[in-house]
């Protein structure tokens, strides 16, 4: 070679080219350009006639050795990371032999192909960007010629008709249902289609393979050639069948709605005009029960006053007979007269207008309040009363005579139905700092589950066990006493059963 050409003039014309190499068949560089020296650089290099040449990258060299074996040219497409940028190039490399036909060198040239890599990657973003919106823009796109007969039609087809694609090409959109027809008879696709302009949201009634009724929206713009000449149409489907039916649904819906305002207007008329009674009925016990406080209480604390002045026999000595008559009667009024105090109570509580004024009052001495005013019933008894001496300076925020009311009324009961020789409590607890748990237990006969919550409910007692009709009351104490301890922020739960006796807790606020 360099006896025809020199190797300035071979290196001069080759510079000027695409990145390139000559190399033997065992992968020894002859020549490589600069071109092909700057994009590859290989890691290692040779000396050849006093000129620094590099070998091969890799994949070049695994490339020369495979046309060593087989002789043949291979066409390839690389790609060269440049920088935060990657390069493609379309390298041929071929094999030359002398003219014995021996493999004496193989060449490779590449070609940057860079743009049109990008180029051609860019198209297919695009396409499938323009495949997924018209996805799902739509269940399936269509396109006819100029004559309206469908010439592609996609996949999606399948799910709308049953049909495959293939079978649909050649017919017209009017051969696969019918257009819902406008107020004047015409339609509004195929006026549009006679004068080659767009249309859209056309109804098309399809009835599919399984025989059911689908109705799809029709849109479609036409489509024209580069001299102007209409080619056909190209367009979208939408199923619409389900939102008709929604619609339908809605439309229904909204007549049973009227017709449930309507009934509800009716039924809140009537509800104004019970609440108007009620309100009215309301007063009007609130009206007896003012009245009936007074007119109860004053005779009935004349009959407590003229007992206490016949038993203090101040007008003169009484026979014991009478003196016995006289205890009855002052017992019954006084028994009376708190009922009847009980009733106005529950009365104020539910008409929310009981006064509850909370304070700051210490246990013990709520405690031993409530002990003084049982203490008779408790000697008559000969009960033992544990834990009614309390030391330790606990608070409580509550209304104090609500709140000994409480006291009097469990206690009292406990007392009350604990037979003889019997024993009585009061334990508490404190809970996190927030409330403090009072429990009053007996030793009585107890209470039988299926009755503990009846005892709570106004006018009703247990028929069976201690809270039986046999005992004096109405069944209002446990209660008004409910009612009393929830206005103050707490409760009252209990625990008992017909072998170990009743415990009455009483949930009430701490004081801080």
């Amino acid at each position: 070679m360099q006896s025809i050409v020199s190797r300035e003039f071979f290196d001069a014309v080759f510079e000027q080219a695409q990145p390139m190499y000559m190399a033997r068949p065992d992968g020894t560089v002859i020549y490589a350009n600069s071109g092909y020296r700057e994009r590859f650089r290989p890691a290692t290099a040779q000396r050849i006639d006093d000129k620094i040449l590099p070998s091969l990258a890799v994949e070049h060299l695994d490339i020369v050795r495979n046309i060593a074996e087989t002789k043949e040219t291979q066409t390839r497409q690389l790609s060269l990371r440049s920088g935060k940028e990657m390069e493609y190039f379309l390298s041929r490399h071929f094999p030359i032999f002398d003219d014995d036909g021996h493999l004496i060198a193989i060449c490779g040239s590449f070609i940057n192909s860079t743009r049109q890599v990008n180029a051609e990657a860019k198209l297919k973003q695009e396409k499938r960007r323009f495949l997924d919106i018209t996805r799902a823009a739509s269940d399936w796109i269509w396109e006819t010629d100029a004559e309206g007969r469908l010439i592609f039609v996609s996949d999606r087809v399948v799910q709308a008709v049953g049909l495959p694609p293939l079978l649909l090409k050649g017919k017209k959109l009017s051969e696969l249902g019918i257009f819902k027809p406008e107020n004047d008879g015409g339609n509004k696709a195929e006026a549009a289609v006679e004068k080659h302009i767009p249309f859209r949201a056309v109804p098309l009634e399809i009835q599919d393979t399984s025989g059911n009724f689908k109705i799809f929206n029709i849109s479609g713009v036409p489509v024209f050639n580069e001299i102007g000449r209409f080619t056909g149409y190209r367009g979208t489907s939408d199923d619409i069948t389900a939102r008709l039916l929604a619609e339908d649904e809605a439309m229904t819906s909204k007549a049973e709605l009227e017709r449930a305002v309507t009934q509800i207007t009716k039924k809140n008329i009537e509800l104004e005009v019970t609440a108007k009674k009620a309100l009215e009925s309301a007063r009007a016990k609130n009206t007896f029960l003012a009245n009936m406080s007074h007119e109860l209480r004053t005779p009935l604390n004349a009959i407590i006053g003229f007992a206490e002045v016949i038993g203090l026999e101040t007008f003169g000595p009484i026979s014991d007979k009478y003196r016995e008559y006289v205890g009855d009667i002052l017992n019954s009024g006084k028994h009376l007269l708190s009922l009847i105090e009980d009733i106005l109570d529950i009365a104020r509580i539910e008409s929310d207008k009981i006064p509850i004024e909370i304070t700051r009052m210490p246990l013990k001495t709520l405690v031993a309040d409530a002990c003084v005013l049982v203490q008779n019933h408790v000697r008559e008894k000969k009960l033992e009363l544990i834990g009614a001496r309390i030391d330790e300076e606990v608070y409580l925020a509550v209304d104090p005579t609500r709140c000994l009311q409480i006291l009097v009324n469990i206690l009292g009961n406990a007392v009350k139905f604990t037979p003889r020789d019997g024993s009585v409590g009061i334990e508490y607890d404190i809970i996190d700092d927030t409330f403090i748990d009072i429990t009053v237990w007996d030793t009585g006969p107890g209470i039988a589950e299926e009755d503990q919550e009846k005892i709570f409910e106004a006018f009703k007692q247990a028929h069976e066990g201690v809270y039986s009709r046999g005992t004096d009351g109405v069944g209002l104490g446990l209660t008004l006493s409910l009612k009393l301890a929830k206005l103050m922020g707490g409760n009252i739960t209990v625990q008992s059963s017909l072998s170990t006796g009743s415990r009455f807790k009483i949930r009430l606020p701490l004081a801080h």
